[in-house]
């Protein structure tokens, strides 16, 4: 069947995102010791605050509570406020992927499904006014769940009325690729702009 509807993931497809940043940042406001030990096991710290984060990204914590809960095991001297203003300073436009979803969402309408918190979700739609090109948005704090979850992308689709069959999805993360075609949708594993030109090109979907 034609595809009647094209879904893009948000981080690292549209807007790049960069943990470390904020990280760096933080470690203005932590015992200079603990800063140096955060920053020399870098990839352990981020795997350990997963857990918490992912309960973020699913709604069942508030940016408040994950601050807390940050402040306890590292000890941060900065206020919610903020930790809130490092915590969004992570985000760079992907300016081509961007400029092709305006584009094409002329002739398609055109979604976002993304993993992704409360705080994040309206930061970025605050500050990058391209992505107003979506219909409409799926966002993991709202649906309780995340991908590469079936029932993400069931209760995405749901949301909007979108069927799998007409629809394609675009992702960076192989699972969260695997997981769509799982569920009947047609999917692309983001690479690079030229990759998903070349992807969309091969389906018949041209920008105008």
């Amino acid at each position: 069947m034609p595809i009647s509807s094209i879904i893009f993931d948000l981080g690292n497809v549209l807007v790049f995102f960069d943990q470390s940043k904020a990280l760096r940042a933080l470690a203005n406001y932590v015992n200079p010791l603990t800063a140096m030990l955060l920053w020399a096991r870098k990839e352990e710290f981020l795997k350990e605050l997963r857990a918490e984060a992912d309960l973020l990204e699913t709604g069942r914590l508030s940016l408040a509570q994950f601050y807390s809960r940050l402040k306890g095991k590292i000890g941060l001297t900065i206020d919610l406020d903020g930790f809130q203003k490092i915590w969004n300073d992570i985000f760079s436009p992907n300016e081509p992927v961007l400029a092709l979803a305006q584009q094409l969402s002329s002739h398609y309408p055109c979604y976002i499904f993304s993993n992704t918190n409360a705080s994040h979700y309206e930061f970025v739609k605050a500050h990058y006014p391209a992505l107003s090109f979506a219909k409409g948005w799926s966002v993991s704090h709202e649906l309780g769940v995340m991908k590469p979850a079936h029932e993400f992308f069931e209760r995405a689709l749901a949301q909007h009325q979108l069927s799998p069959a007409t629809s394609l999805f675009i992702d960076d993360l192989e699972p969260n690729v695997a997981a769509a075609r799982s569920v009947g949708l047609d999917a692309i594993h983001y690479q690079s702009p030229s990759q998903l030109l070349s992807e969309l090109g091969s389906r018949g979907i041209t920008a105008p």
